[in-house]
């Protein structure tokens, strides 16, 4: 048996009568039927619904300004084989492959040796961190340092120009790999002395455990190389203690200023004699730009360097100056929304006349651009047609690119949007808010919410789409919902009650996205809360599990009590058995700083001898496993997060032998707890005070139970002996195991 639930491809059970509406209007002896029928179905999976994987952390951020922030989606770019590394949306140029790739059990293992072109290239345009002199000592003292930030950070360039510093302009390499663990079955570091540079994904960094980070520096340690991974570290710091390091980017007028002399360099952009010097350059980027009032307010505003990096592309390909400069910027930078808004929406009749769309339609695809950006046309023009749709209710067979693209969107609109050069005669385009033009998003919509369509109408026609096939599509009218409640409450809960009964994992996913956009608005949190209470406790299961997915998308941040109360009502459902939500929401409780109420709450689930409580015993053992792999701050980041806790008394030993026994017993949870087990002893090792209490804690854990002291003695033997075989600390603890036999 594995020890995680099925996620992802995982999906609400078949149960035909789902719908609250109908729950509520049964009997009691047909509610206990129905509970029967509900258990058989939860076993049973979707295999057509697919969810994303969704940080809390990420959601609150998206959602915190609901289209008011400033994002620009240009991303780090990032290309195997012949193309560009580097971040934003600047493709350096053609990267010159001199390691091969090679494959490891059906799988791919590759190494790139960027070019000293590419290099140089990569160090001019490179505004220095300020976390650039902490990685350095890292990198002098390890041969494994993790650089995380978010996307859009800068955080890949910082890697490779660390790189660069360390190793010299011919020792930067990037690497890649299907799996972590392969690494282990190839031969890399041939070139001694060089730097590599492993970007990770989501997925992979959540399952980056100990052991493999254990792993991955002792190899790198013994082919003389450093190992930078790169990724999104912000939730695994405590896990991963002292091999962390916070990328601080530089600040968005030193990004701007050398990326934008980057992309100038060896061009005249002004009146120079025949040998220009360069200068020209820098008066145009420090005084012409720089001090320009509409950009230094918008650069004074922090924007990311992803965010940064696209606005500089547009001023560098035709360096606009004077009065044009001016007019640019009002074309990238938010200039009178409210004006902008009404002009977007306030549709003349003859605006859909070369497409053949009345005003309406037209009027329902600017709405729909501003509500689904970044999503093809093809999808946006499919949402507008649910609006508004065509005569007859027939879609309009239309291919919008080129000018019939530039003619629907209108002047306003089409300036703020990005559109591809590529893109723009082919169809099928994916546009963006041009950078600094993101607010116009909250005024499109509030305008369509007060000045053109009935709310209700709104909401049903968003409520349509969430049950879309695609998740970017029911993300997006999830959060416009949650925004809506501002205005629409009851509608809206309305709303969101009904997509919270759906069978469809992903519906439901969006539905709690929708929860936690309305909790984020202070004065609607009690009609919030009251309704999940009455949820958690009532006997739809699939109710139940959008209570669990809000929590684990940011609503414990907000109520913690309330969040334990929740969950262990949602926890009993073997519904949830499936999914990681109910451990994601207490996590998120943890990661509040209610840790002493968390363990001792999950203490009692464990002990639970109620035999509708085995699924509540599974999920405490779950969460004892995630929070295991957690590591104290510095200056004492040796020490086992949760028995640092124990440490000082903050949390109860007993509750956590307690919980770590579950953990090691269950068969669910066994595999994964005994690794982390073994990676707190190899930590402890030569640490007598961390070794002092794990002792003590082991002795609580085998007190009393004699199958976990022989699967102890089988893990020494077996697998720690041949995985850490000059740790001391080994012998002791089978010292332990013959006092406690």
């Amino acid at each position: 048996m594995t020890d995680e639930p099925v996620t992802g491809s995982g999906t609400g059970p078949s149960d035909p009568t789902n719908q609250e509406t109908e729950t509520d209007r049964k009997t009691e002896p047909e509610q206990e039927k129905e509970s029967d029928r509900e258990k058989e179905s939860d076993r049973v999976e979707e295999e057509d619904d697919r969810e994303d994987s969704l940080d809390s952390g990420e959601v609150l951020r998206r959602l915190a300004g609901l289209f008011g922030a400033a994002e620009i989606d240009a991303g780090d770019m990032y290309v195997r084989g012949q193309n560009a590394t580097g971040h934003g949306a600047l493709a350096i140029g053609t990267v010159n492959v001199s390691a091969a790739t090679e494959s490891v059990d059906g799988r791919r293992v590759w190494s790139e040796t960027l070019s000293e072109t590419t290099v140089q290239d990569l160090v001019r345009g490179y505004a220095p961190a300020g976390s650039d002199q902490q990685l350095d000592h890292h990198l002098k003292q390890r041969h494994l340092v993790c650089l995380s930030g978010p996307p859009g950070s800068g955080k890949l360039t910082s890697a490779l120009v660390a790189s660069v510093r360390r190793h010299g302009i011919d020792g930067v390499n990037i690497l890649g790999v299907e799996q972590l663990t392969d690494v282990f079955r190839t031969k890399l570091g041939r070139r001694a002395g060089s730097g590599y540079v492993l970007r990770l994904s989501e997925e992979a960094v959540s399952e980056l455990d100990g052991y493999t980070l254990m792993g991955l520096a002792e190899r790198a340690a013994t082919a003389g190389m450093t190992l930078l991974l790169v990724g999104d570290f912000s939730r695994r710091v405590q896990d991963l203690a002292g091999h962390v390091v916070e990328h601080r980017p530089a600040p968005a007028a030193e990004v701007f200023r050398a990326r934008l002399r980057r992309d100038l360099a060896g061009r005249c952009v002004g009146f120079c004699a025949e040998d220009c010097a360069g200068e020209c350059v820098d008066q145009y980027v420090d005084e012409e730009c720089s001090r320009h009032p509409l950009l230094s307010a918008y650069l004074a505003g922090g924007p990311r360097p992803r965010e940064v990096l696209p606005l500089v592309t547009a001023l560098a390909q035709t360096v606009p100056r004077g009065r044009s400069l001016t007019d640019r910027l009002a074309q990238l930078l938010p200039r009178q929304l409210r004006e902008r808004a009404a002009q977007i929406l306030d549709v003349s009749a003859d605006a859909g006349a070369s497409v053949g769309w009345s005003a309406e339609q037209v009027r329902a695809f600017r709405l729909s651009c501003v509500v689904f950006a970044g999503l093809s046309t093809v999808e946006i023009r499919l949402a507008a047609d649910r609006l508004v749709p065509g005569p007859h209710g027939a879609q309009t067979a239309v291919r919008l690119r080129g000018i019939t693209l530039d003619e629907v969107l209108g002047p306003t609109l089409r300036a703020a949007m990005v559109i591809p050069n590529e893109d723009w005669a082919t169809g099928g385009i994916r546009m963006q808010f041009a950078p600094g033009t993101e607010q116009l998003r909250t005024a499109v919509l509030d305008m369509a919410w007060t000045d053109w369509w009935l709310p209700r109408v709104l909401l049903d026609w968003l409520a349509e789409l969430v049950r879309a096939d695609e998740p970017e599509v029911r993300q997006a009218a999830a959060a416009a919902i949650g925004w809506s409640a501002g205005r629409e409450v009851q509608t809206a809960l309305e709303v969101v009650r009904n997509l919270a009964g759906e069978r469809r994992a992903g519906v439901r996913q969006a539905a709690a996205i929708i929860l936690v956009a309305i909790a984020m608005q202070p004065r609607l949190r009690q009609r919030v809360g009251v309704e999940l209470d009455r949820w958690a406790a009532g006997p739809a299961a699939h109710l139940r599990d959008t209570v669990a997915r809000a929590h684990e998308l940011g609503l414990a941040r907000l109520w913690p009590d309330a969040a334990l109360g929740q969950l262990r009502l949602v926890a009993a459902n073997r519904m949830q058995r499936r999914h990681n939500s109910v451990v994601r929401g207490l996590v998120e409780v943890y990661q509040g700083g209610h840790g002493a109420a968390l363990v001792k709450a999950l203490a009692q689930w464990a002990v639970s001898t109620d035999p509708a409580d085995r699924e509540v015993r599974l999920h405490a053992a779950r969460a004892l496993r995630i929070l295991a792999e957690r590591w104290a701050r510095p200056p004492r980041e040796h020490w086992p997060e949760l028995l640092d806790l124990a440490r000082t008394g903050i949390i109860s030993v007993d509750d956590l032998a307690t919980l770590w026994a579950t953990a090691l017993s269950l068969p669910e949870t066994a595999y994964r707890s005994w690794r982390t087990l073994g990676f707190w002893l190899g930590r402890a090792d030569g640490q007598p005070e961390v070794t002092a209490h794990l002792l003590a804690l082991l002795r609580l854990v085998l007190a009393g139970r004699p199958p976990l002291a022989r699967r102890l003695h089988h893990q020494l033997r077996h697998v720690w002996r041949s995985v850490l075989p000059g740790c001391a600390l080994l012998d002791d603890v089978e010292t332990l195991i013959a006092e406690d036999a």
